[in-house]
C-alpha cells in the first residue's frame, strides 16, 4: 500500500513530511480491513458463542476501518471529490530523496 499510494500523493497533491502520519495511517487502516476481511471470510458473518450464534465482532470492527478510511481518504484527496480540492505542486513532484522514498 506505501509504495502505491505514497508516491502518487508526492507526484500529485505535494504530500510533504507533516503529513506522514495521515499517510501512515492510511496504510494501516487499508491493511487492518485486508486483515479483517480474511478473518471474517474465514470464520462467517455469524459466530457461535456460549450465548448462542451471533454476529462475528469483524463485522462491527471493519465497519469502524471503514469509517476511518473514507475520513483518511477525504484528507489525502484520493476520491474523485476530494481531489479537485488539492493542488498539484508547482515544481512537478521532484524527486529529492525525501523521507516518502
Amino acid at each position: 500500500m506505501w509504495a502505491r499510494v505514497v508516491p502518487a500523493l508526492v507526484l500529485s497533491a505535494g504530500l510533504v513530511d507533516s503529513q506522514r502520519e495521515v499517510a501512515v495511517d492510511y496504510c494501516i487502516t487499508a491493511a487492518r480491513i485486508a486483515e479483517g476481511e480474511r478473518e471474517l471470510s474465514r470464520t462467517g458473518l455469524v459466530v457461535e458463542t456460549e450465548r448462542g450464534n451471533v454476529k462475528s465482532p469483524w463485522v462491527t470492527i471493519l465497519g469502524q476501518y471503514r469509517s476511518h478510511l473514507r475520513a483518511l481518504v477525504g484528507e489525502l484527496g484520493l476520491s474523485p471529490a476530494s481531489a479537485t480540492r488539492i493542488t498539484p505542486p508547482e515544481h512537478g513532484g521532484d524527486d529529492d530523496g525525501d523521507i516518502f522514498d
